[in-house]
């Protein structure tokens, strides 16, 4: 009775057995899925670029000359709140209010200029950084709004 142990093993066998077996130790991987619990970076994208189209819609009197420009920024930054969600999709943020009536947000009120283009500047900062760490659409559309933002503040308002 031969020896198992003892039986020669083609390269053809053994390259076969071996691709096999790590074909199964990668699939084996992908089907993991991977849990990932930090918050969306295009969330806050979304959030600070609602923020703008809120409040700088609000520019008034008060902001001078700078009012048109202002709302002209408002209705790009809504632009990018919109797209931004649309990429992101629906989420278990928005909760209702449990009594079931809807809470009026507070009255939108425009910063100084001077804030305007800090928020701006910051913005620009932020999705320049969400663009180089996605890839994809996720990345064009933050890149977007990070060239977006700076042209507000650097030719928009200079």
């Amino acid at each position: 009775m031969p020896d198992s142990s003892t039986v020669p093993v083609s390269r053809r066998r053994f390259v076969a057995v071996t691709a096999v077996a790590t074909g199964l130790v990668v699939a084996g991987g992908c089907a993991v899925p991977l849990v990932d619990d930090e918050p969306d970076p295009l969330l806050e994208l979304a959030e600070a670029a609602d923020r703008d189209a809120r409040e700088l819609a609000a520019a008034n009197a008060s902001h001078g000359d700078d009012v048109a420009r202002l709302h002209r920024i408002a209705d790009a930054r809504r632009t990018h709140a919109e797209q931004l969600s649309a990429e992101i999709g629906p989420t278990d943020s928005t909760e209702a209010p449990s009594n079931g009536a809807e809470a009026d947000p507070p009255p939108a009120i425009c910063p100084p200029i001077g804030e305007v283009r800090t928020r701006l500047r910051d913005d620009a900062r932020r999705a320049g950084e969400v663009a180089v760490a996605s890839r994809g659409s996720r990345a064009e559309l933050a890149a977007a709004v990070s060239a977006a933002c700076a042209t507000a503040v650097e030719v928009v308002l200079a």
